[in-house]
């Protein structure tokens, strides 16, 4: 080769690593989808375009959308922000965040669901936590961001400008405006729907994500911080574990108890903004398995020291430690004023032989906690007489309870809470909020609410995360035997350096879903017909509802017009 060559050639290379020539490079595709619509690493240019980004909102509200964004060519440290949003006059509205979707592993999809009740491909990656930036820009994979905007109450109805705009260092890569319709409707602050997500701050927990010890002070700084992103979600009950808050010890040569720690959870969970209401721990449990014998762990005294000891359910002893044990939190409940918020467990989902036993136990704490309500999961399918006496607030699986629409709205007529609950059931066509499942299941989760009159809504899995909760979204159940669906087990991740969780678009589609529950409740307070018959616009039956995105704005907006007036 000539040295003339050589050096042409070098020189063209040089020419093509130079800045000047890096910045020619093709700039990263963004485009807009619906917050109700999944996006997917393997979406091509384009895919589920929004062609018209215009978000309607009422006062108080959360709304969302999505920008996917791809690249030929691999990028570092990319960030994104979005800017204020302003009305013609200049006027602005806080409260528009942006967070970049990460990706989890699904290892195999929901059994006994179609397909066609699916999203995405499994074995494989799938959209959920919500994390910060800067991010990794991926050659030919797409990036998800999720754009939120908090409507201030006291925002101005009209017509507001924003952009969202995308940076690696000091160049822009991406902008893209956003419209943003502020109607004169109002989310209520008020929370009538009663939620809750059973967590875990259990000791495995504690230790493996964020390197405490328990009770420590740095432990009730993360539960405070954890109470309020339940709070920011509108939770408003916590799951409240007796036997490990409650202390007991020996005195006179019985047991009396210590309520400090009980205290301090319950103060910082409401001072957090979650309380609301206490659910107070179930009295009974199945050893062993699901259909293990039925027991109760009770505190005893052994040798004058107080023992941990876990009883069958028929031992004398149950009930006599019951009596005193609840009889002592009655007391307590009434000096501190909680008594009016606090609802009492016995078993989760008894079945078989445990209607009987239930009866017994709910009796007692009627006894020893005069004018609490016992609440629990059943299976409205069939529901023992027993049940159905001692049971005050039901919670029937949704699924378990097609045939009974109306044993349960009697039930309500007369009085009484009925709330419904999900867990790794129901499946099929039903809603629900895994991971698999598109998200218009999830945002319409408390229309069913409205729509049969139930006033309230339990999952158990908030925060139940496995090892490694981005590459293992299915715990194991049953002995090894079983895996759970995808999502069931949690909604949130853990988030170390902040002492708190990172939220998921499942769990702000939640969000979204409770506020509309509130708005149809204050616009059944304005116009019971107008609300009712915009809930069976979305909801015909319990398996037939609306699933397409573009058909729910629709609604959502005649709900938000509706309340307007």
């Amino acid at each position: 080769m000539s040295r003339f060559t050589a050096f042409s050639l070098f020189a063209i290379l040089v020419l093509a690593l130079s800045p000047a020539r890096a910045a020619e490079q093709p700039l990263p595709r963004a485009w807009f989808v619906d917050s109700l619509i999944k996006i997917f690493p393997g979406d091509a240019v384009g895919s589920n375009r929004l062609i018209r980004p215009e978000l309607i909102a009422a006062r108080g509200q959360h709304v969302s959308v999505q920008l996917a964004v791809r690249s030929s060519r691999g990028l570092e440290g990319v960030v994104a922000e979005v800017g204020p949003f302003k009305d013609a006059a200049g006027a602005s509205l806080t409260g528009a965040t942006v967070r970049r979707e990460g990706f989890v592993v699904v290892g195999s999809h929901t059994e006994k669901t179609p397909d066609d009740e699916l999203v995405g491909e499994a074995p494989g990656w799938f959209p959920d936590p919500l994390f910060d930036f800067p991010a990794k820009l991926e050659p030919r994979r797409t990036l998800p961001l999720w754009i939120s905007v908090a409507v201030p109450i006291n925002a101005q109805p009209g017509d507001y400008r924003g952009a969202v705009v995308l940076r690696v260092g000091d160049r822009q890569v991406a902008r893209r405006e956003i419209r943003l319709k502020v109607l004169a409707a109002t989310v209520p602050s008020q929370r009538t729907l009663k939620l809750t997500n059973w967590f875990s701050l259990n000791e495995e927990n504690f230790l493996r994500f964020y390197k405490i010890a328990e009770y420590s002070p740095a432990y009730w700084t993360l539960l405070a911080n954890i109470g309020a992103v339940m709070a920011e979600h509108r939770q408003n009950m916590v799951i409240t574990r007796l036997m490990d808050l409650i202390e007991p010890r020996v005195q006179g040569g019985t047991l009396v108890y210590d309520f400090a720690k009980f205290d301090r959870w319950v103060e910082t969970l409401q001072h957090a903004g979650v309380i609301g209401y206490i659910e107070g721990s179930h009295l009974l449990g199945h050893t062993g398995s699901y259909q293990g014998p039925l027991s109760a762990s009770t505190f005893q005294i052994e040798g004058g020291k107080v023992s941990t000891e876990e009883l069958p359910v028929d031992d004398p002893r149950v009930e006599t430690f019951l009596t005193g044990f609840l009889g002592a939190l009655n007391t307590h409940l009434e000096a501190k004023g909680w008594k009016s918020i606090y609802y009492q467990h016995i078993l989760d989902e008894p079945h078989g032989n445990d209607p009987p036993h239930y009866a017994r136990i709910a009796q007692l704490v009627h006894r020893c906690l005069p004018g609490v309500s016992t609440m629990d999961a059943i299976d409205a399918s069939h529901l023992p007489v027993e049940l159905q006496k001692n049971s005050d607030v039901w919670v029937p699986l949704l699924g378990h309870f097609d045939d009974q629409v109306g044993m349960l709205q009697q039930r309500i007529a007369s009085g009484h809470e009925v709330w419904f609950y999900t867990c790794l059931y129901p499946q099929g066509r039903y809603m629900n909020r895994l991971m698999d499942s598109p998200l218009i299941k999830v945002r319409l989760l408390q229309w069913l609410d409205f729509r049969y009159g139930f006033t309230g809504f339990l999952h158990w899995g908030w925060s139940y995360w496995t090892p490694d909760p981005i590459l293992d979204t299915q715990p194991v159940i049953n002995a090894n035997r079983t895996l759970l669906p995808s999502g069931d087990a949690f909604i949130v991740y853990p988030d170390k350096a902040r002492m708190s969780v990172y939220s998921s678009i499942r769990l702000e589609t939640m969000l979204q879903g409770t506020e509309d529950y509130e708005m149809l409740m204050a616009l059944k307070s304005k116009d019971p017909a107008a609300a009712s018959h915009i809930a069976q616009e979305a909801i015909t039956g319990l398996t037939d509802y609306v699933r397409d995105p573009q058909q729910f704005r629709s609604i959502e907006r005649e709900l938000l017009e509706a309340l307007a007036k």
